[in-house]
C-alpha cells in the first residue's frame, strides 16, 4: 500500500498542504486538531486545491471557486459564483478522492 510519513510539526490549525503519494498529489489539513486527505487536484479545471483557502472544513478551490469538504472530499459548491459555467461543466463535477490518515506519535501517515 503506498504512503507517505510527515511529521506534525510541520502543521498548522488551517494550513493547506500537498504532498506527493505515488505520483499523485494530495491535499492535507489540519482541522480542530484532526488531520484530513483528499486529492489536490480540482475536479473542475485541475487546478491545485493547496493554492485555496480553508474555512472551517471547506477548501475552496482558487481558480473557479468550486467547494470542497476537507473531511469526506465531497462537491459542495460547484464552480462558485459563475452559474452559466457550473451549468456548462456539470458533467465534471465529481467528489476528490479520500485518503487515509493515521497519527502515531510525532508522525501522520497518507495512504491509499
Amino acid at each position: 500500500m503506498p504512503k507517505t510519513t510527515l511529521k506534525i510539526s510541520e502543521f498548522r490549525a488551517g494550513q493547506l498542504k500537498r504532498v506527493e503519494l505515488e505520483g499523485k498529489g494530495v491535499l492535507v489539513a489540519k482541522v480542530g486538531g484532526n488531520f484530513y486527505a483528499i486529492g489536490d487536484k480540482c475536479t473542475h479545471r485541475g487546478c491545485s486545491l493547496s493554492n485555496g483557502t480553508l474555512e472551517g472544513t471547506i477548501v475552496t478551490c482558487a481558480c473557479h471557486g468550486s467547494k470542497f469538504d476537507i473531511t469526506n472530499g465531497k462537491v459542495v459548491v460547484w464552480v462558485g459564483g459563475r452559474p452559466l459555467l457550473g451549468t456548462i461543466t456539470s458533467f465534471m463535477k465529481k467528489d476528490e478522492p479520500v485518503y487515509q490518515v493515521t497519527v502515531k506519535g510525532n508522525e501522520i501517515t497518507i495512504s491509499d
